[in-house]
């Protein structure tokens, strides 16, 4: 009887995984997405900030997503760590965070804390499309483009303004 029922559990599972494949776009378009992204460029107002005067990760794996990200620019300091859930559908991508900590302020010594949390996770959809190399996320406050080719992805508002700049990290042959 157990083993019935296990069978009927691991039956339904894959159905499940299956039906939710279903909804999920091609592979191609997954494959652009999922991945670890280092940061490479941080728009602040008119200015752009690069590393050594900020750096970070997006990291987007097996439905997690992961963000950490610390600028100290000339006039204000920034530091973020947040993570949560993404979920695919037939043309759509959809993520939230759980919990992000935010520290902001004039300066690493003198930074406030903000902590967002939220049970259920607070989602944004982005619609997804092609603009010849480019692979589009569009949704009501964000803008990804991803350039397929070059490896990196403009995060943007959706007036069009540059916010950060990403370039897929690439695991460096025979580390662990």
């Amino acid at each position: 009887m157990l083993a019935a029922l296990g069978l009927a559990a691991a039956a339904a599972l894959g159905a499940d995984r299956a039906a939710a494949q279903d909804l999920a776009p091609p592979a191609e378009i997954r494959a652009v997405i999922e991945g670890t992204w280092e940061l490479v460029e941080w728009h602040v107002g008119d200015l752009v900030l690069r590393p050594p005067e900020m750096e970070g990760r997006w990291m987007v794996h097996d439905g997690l997503v992961m963000a950490t990200r610390h600028r100290n620019g000339p006039d204000d300091f920034e530091s973020t760590a947040g993570y949560g859930e993404y979920r695919w559908g037939p043309t759509t991508w959809t993520y939230g965070y759980e919990r992000s900590e935010d520290l902001r302020g004039p300066s690493p010594d003198d930074v406030r804390l903000t902590v967002t949390a939220s049970d259920p996770i607070r989602m944004s959809t982005f619609r997804i499309t092609r603009e010849g190399d480019m692979l589009v996320l569009d949704g009501e406050r964000l803008r990804w483009e991803y350039d397929v080719p070059g490896g990196t992805f403009l995060l943007k508002t959706s007036g069009g303004r540059p916010i950060r700049k990403y370039r897929r990290v690439t695991p460096t042959p025979g580390r662990p």
